[in-house]
């Protein structure tokens, strides 16, 4: 499987500082060295391991929050560049809940499976009773 429609840990970082940039974070730059390795070998490589572009997607909103290479907004990128990712594929996914439950979800990606997010965001469909009462 290839890595081509990837985004590159280049790219990944470029999402991550325009988001440093629009929301004035306070805690900025990297809290891991060697941020490019971490994210081609912990989020792209898993990530080329499959061919379907939802699944894909999974694992780049997994990966990059739970990589943790920034040290502010790390799931506002994952998010970010989930996002940009299925675009570039002509993809528009449509969410069956309201911005706060998607927000939410976003959060707690960790709570879902691959299989379960690459669902999602093709269907726009999650077991939400999953996610913790708040």
């Amino acid at each position: 499987m290839s890595e081509d429609d990837l985004p590159t840990p280049v790219e990944i970082i470029a999402a991550h500082d325009q988001l440093e940039e629009a929301y004035d974070l306070k805690y900025t730059g990297f809290l891991k060295a060697a941020p490019k390795s971490k994210l081609r070998r912990n989020v792209i490589k898993p990530a080329s391991e499959y061919d379907d572009p939802y699944y894909r997607a999974a694992v780049l909103l997994f990966e990059i929050q739970s990589v943790h290479v920034f040290n502010d907004a790390n799931k506002r990128t994952a998010w970010t560049v989930t996002m940009e990712y299925l675009n570039r594929n002509g993809i528009d996914p449509v969410f069956g809940q309201d911005r706060q439950t998607v927000e939410k979800i976003v959060r707690r990606a960790g709570l879902f499976s691959t299989d379960e997010l690459a669902h999602w965001l093709k269907t726009g469909e999650i077991d939400t009773a999953k996610l913790p009462e708040s």
